[in-house]
């Protein structure tokens, strides 16, 4: 029996996007399902070929399709990608797959919500809640018990002790290492490299061994 594919198109023709269309064609599990249809890109011209895929038109295009649709936005600012959802979240015919590099391992008690993009060799081990529209990047590795929110930002070889929370629109710089049991609030920012060894309120940058706020008093923001 022969499944018909969803034609699925990548918002975001940078980086982030060039690396997800190798991903998906390196799977023999998300290229059974989808047929990459191309590019959708709000910056770079319309018609623009990018590895073999067209720029088929902006965000806001996508509104004008019928058909039942597949959408991955790789846009790593978690803003960014929250806004571009925002402008097609309304759209029952648009449904957002999760794209997981065929080499991450986790566990069956792993679950991961919608809109998520996870690259090679990052591990989850087990009891791990993974929201909505987050990034995963490069060789991360999240431990037992740890949930990450909706539309965050993890870059390459974050290491995630157990039971840490980290909250919606963060970013987590590469590098970065968490410490057990910590709680990181909405809209918070770590630098490359850094360790957080305490909560958060978020709304905050932190930066350093061990991390530290760059602005604001340390007080009005750690808890």
């Amino acid at each position: 029996m022969c499944i018909e594919k969803k034609e699925l198109y990548i918002i975001g023709a940078g980086g982030l996007g060039r690396e997800v269309q190798w991903h998906i064609s390196e799977n023999e599990n998300l290229i059974s399902q989808y047929n990459i249809a191309g590019y959708i890109d709000d910056i770079q011209k319309t018609g623009k070929n990018i590895n073999g895929l067209e720029i088929l038109g902006t965000t806001k295009d996508l509104l004008d399709i019928t058909d039942d649709i597949a959408v991955v936005i790789a846009i790593g600012d978690p803003q960014i990608r929250k806004d571009k959802y925002d402008t097609i979240s309304n759209k029952e015919n648009i449904h957002f797959p999760n794209i997981i590099a065929g080499d991450v391992r986790y566990s069956d008690t792993v679950k991961f919500g919608r809109g998520n993009i996870v690259l090679s060799d990052s591990i989850f081990t087990v009891n791990i809640e993974v929201g909505d529209f987050n990034l995963i990047y490069l060789n991360c590795t999240i431990t037992h018990d740890v949930k990450i929110k909706n539309f965050v930002s993890l870059y390459s070889a974050v290491n995630i002790s157990g039971t840490v929370t980290i909250g919606d629109l963060s970013e987590i710089g590469t590098g970065t290492k968490i410490i057990q049991n910590v709680n990181i609030g909405p809209k918070t920012i770590v630098g490359a490299g850094a360790v957080v060894i305490s909560d958060t309120k978020g709304n905050v940058t932190l930066v350093g061994v061990p991390a530290k706020p760059t602005e604001a008093k340390a007080e009005e923001v750690l808890l």
